[in-house]
């Protein structure tokens, strides 16, 4: 006889991914922690006989328990954390990440066992430097599970199999926040972060831009641990085999690859980011070079609702149903809410009112998200085309 709680069918149809996801944010943002919890692990019922062994619905049950995880830790639950994680590992004693994550996490909270959290070492842990990156809890599970643990612990990732980062590929639709996100995993490592765009080491003589990613490189490896950030990467490192790319641009690739190569030994991580992850040279992306390919995408629902409350503040308003904002703004980018933002704060000046949810409703019609549902999907396969996730 099937379990009580049957997993959602269309979780076995890879062409119909993050099904449970909507149900899951609402559930976080109305404060039901313990119903999201529970919803969590209905997907994550490895029983029902008519899932078992599909692959699609293994990986959807493995982003459960991942997002599961993240959130206890969020949370401040630490000990149901390893307990789920100690669960993982006895039930499937290959998952090395999950043995690497739970030792990673006994080590953190400085614990010899599961049942003793040492008050300063908890304390620590959940105020992370994760402060104001409100929602988006897959992609801080991704980057806590495959960027912060293994550079924060190398040998005993080490020690489960599991590659160290040279370098993160964060890429996306534009506006989705990517730069934000550097700037917060070089805080929540306490590295040295410094941005670099195109334009700022242009050189006007052939060639001469070579010599100046020579000096980037060295500035940065003299404040190891550091995180260089390179925006628009595309821009940086294009494809050499596409026409247009001139013939010196190709020697400025190749001093980047040579830069890139195993940065890493020198404590430098670089994270690129881009909206054309398809236009980057293939060399680029190879092992050893930028390894961890991140997807980066609209704010989810609870991110929404903060983005609202952050762009409302300090305009006059009524009582606004924030959560009702960000329902009616989903695949909307940071950029396109503080759009939608301004427009209803015009049009409420214009009649000399307090912004109410009518002139929300309204901006959203004059400015529709960019990207839609299809749109967003074919970002998320636009990196897997090029074998980059």
């Amino acid at each position: 006889m099937p379990p009580r709680h049957r997993p959602a069918q269309s979780l076995a149809n890879p062409a119909i991914p993050y099904v449970w996801k909507g149900r899951l944010e609402y559930l976080i943002v109305q404060g039901q922690k313990r119903r999201a919890l529970r919803y969590l692990d209905k997907q994550m019922d490895h029983k029902w006989p008519l899932f078992t062994g599909d692959p699609a619905f293994e990986d959807e049950r493995r982003k459960a328990l991942r997002l599961r995880v993240q959130l206890l830790r969020e949370w401040g639950w630490f000990s149901e954390a390893l307990a789920w994680l100690s669960l993982e590992c006895e039930l499937f004693p290959g998952n090395a990440e999950a043995e690497a994550t739970k030792e990673w996490l006994m080590h953190t909270l400085n614990m010899p066992d599961a049942d003793r959290i040492p008050e300063q070492a908890a304390r620590d842990e959940a105020g992370n430097r994760w402060a104001g990156v409100a929602g988006m809890h897959e992609l801080k599970a991704i980057l806590e599970r495959d960027v912060i643990g293994p550079m924060r612990n190398p040998d005993l990732y080490r020690q489960y199999g599991v590659s160290l980062p040279n370098g993160v590929l964060l890429y996306g639709p534009p506006g989705c926040g990517k730069t934000f996100v550097a700037r917060k995993l070089a805080a929540r490592l306490g590295f040295y972060f410094r941005e670099v765009k195109g334009s700022d080491i242009a050189s006007t003589y052939v060639h001469g831009t070579q010599g100046l990613i020579g000096k980037l490189f060295e500035e940065v490896r003299s404040n190891a641990p550091a995180l260089l950030f390179l925006d628009e990467l595309d821009a940086f490192i294009p494809r050499r085999t596409d026409n247009g790319v001139w013939y010196h641009y190709v020697a400025e690739v190749s001093e980047f690859l040579k830069q890139l190569d195993n940065a890493w030994a020198s404590r430098v991580l670089v994270v690129g980011a881009t909206n054309l992850p398809t236009r980057i040279d293939e060399a680029a992306l190879r092992p050893g070079r930028l390894d961890k390919k991140v997807y980066v995408g609209p704010p989810d629902l609870e991110a929404r609702v903060e983005l609202f409350r952050l762009y409302l503040a300090n305009r006059p308003q009524k009582e606004i149903d924030l959560l009702a904002c960000a329902q009616m703004t989903e695949n909307y980018t940071c950029a396109e809410i503080a759009l939608v933002v301004a427009d209803a704060a015009r049009a409420a000046l214009e009649s000399r009112t307090e912004i109410d949810l009518t002139h929300i409703m309204q901006a959203t019609l004059s400015v529709p998200a960019q990207h839609t549902a299809a749109d967003i999907e074919r970002y998320r396969q636009m990196a897997k085309e090029q074998d980059c996730h």
